[in-house]
């Protein structure tokens, strides 16, 4: 058995300390619950192979995530009675026509060799789009495809404590103040945005993400939706029956403020109208998220000094890696084989 201690909360930090308490270790977790934690306002979607990013080594990070992920929930939900909120409804990428269409669902569909979970993958006409989903725009063609799931952030981080509590780990809502609190063994930091606090390499950055949260005033009544990957950077999903997530923007910034802008609310109401032409829109709420991000966008995993590690920079895929991720690493630091191979994401 080794001693670890995890600064930082969030599904990073939680899931490291869920898979580390697991394996038998004793592991103390410190988490001072910072507004704006990046974990709660994600969408949770869970289908890597509709990303655009050439990126070899992300691209293996989050398609293992996606693989593990049923295993995972199934394990922790049993573990905790906690529900994570983890569905597969699929997911539908539209496209602004079937010219875009065809070039699209060739690039999809080309993962499904070296990632079966991916299901069927099949196009769709602009009229099967709105079959599979009443409530959306008949605009564009899509193509579906069947393995795309979604994940409620908030509840998995409900899950994961709770699982790592029931495993023997430790869970502090404080502050880590390395001066005050004498931490034995391993320290890993795994602090999201809030990471320029500790001053370790690499730089971390954060963006402000914003979602709009609204419900459909619509006499049909819809749940069970697909995620939408909507044109651009916009994503729809489901959070109920005729509620609906809708975003993201992203704002690089050194502020820590959540408080939502006026500017991205009247461009996410629009859009959701834009999408759900044929319905009264009614909004519920703004989520505002800091998302932390290293250079190139790519996560970096690695020690800091010998009993300094260092977990961060997953920015938009955190909920997707995360679950793989905590599992790895725990076998990493234990020298046990691992399915990643971390110099790919310790790149200082």
């Amino acid at each position: 058995m080794n001693t670890y201690t995890i600064v930082g909360g969030g599904i990073a930090g939680a899931s490291i300390g869920y898979h580390l308490a697991k394996d038998g270790h004793k592991v103390t977790l410190y988490d001072r619950r910072d507004a704006g934690q990046a974990t709660k306002a994600s969408a949770g979607i869970i289908a890597p192979w509709i990303s655009q990013k050439r990126n070899k080594d992300w691209y293996k990070l989050v398609t293992a995530g996606a693989r593990y992920y049923p295993e995972f929930v199934s394990s922790i939900e049993a573990e905790t009675g906690v529900s994570t909120g983890y569905k597969q409804e699929g997911i539908i990428s539209l496209f602004k026509d079937n010219a875009v269409l065809e070039k699209g669902y060739k690039r999809i569909y080309s993962k499904k060799e070296n990632a079966p979970e991916m299901g069927d993958v099949y196009k769709l006409k602009r009229h099967e789009v709105k079959e599979m989903h009443p409530h959306l725009t008949d605009l564009y063609p899509g193509v579906y495809v069947e393995g795309g799931g979604q994940i409620e952030g908030a509840n998995l981080l409900k899950a994961l404590k709770a699982g790592f509590i029931h495993h023997g780990g430790t869970w502090l809502d404080k502050d880590f103040v390395p001066d005050h609190d004498h931490a034995s063994g391993l320290v890993i930091y795994s602090t999201g945005a809030w990471a320029i606090e500790q001053g370790y390499a690499p730089t971390i950055e954060h963006q402000r993400s914003e979602v709009l949260h609204f419900e459909v005033k619509n006499d049909q009544k819809v749940k069970h939706a697909p995620v939408v990957m909507a044109l651009g950077p916009i994503y729809l999903v489901e959070l109920g029956e005729n509620k609906y997530a809708i975003g993201t923007t992203h704002e690089k910034t050194e502020s820590f403020s959540t408080e939502p802008s006026v500017e991205n609310y009247e461009y996410l109401k629009d859009l959701a109208h834009r999408y759900f032409p044929d319905s009264e829109i009614e909004v519920i709420d703004m989520m505002v998220g800091l998302k932390p991000f290293t250079r190139d966008f790519m996560p970096y995993i690695g020690y800091a000094g010998e009993y300094t590690f260092i977990a961060n920079g997953l920015g938009s895929t955190g909920l997707t890696a995360s679950p793989i991720l905590g599992k790895e690493i725990a076998r990493y630091l234990n020298n046990q084989t691992t399915v990643l191979d971390f110099d790919d994401y310790s790149y200082i």
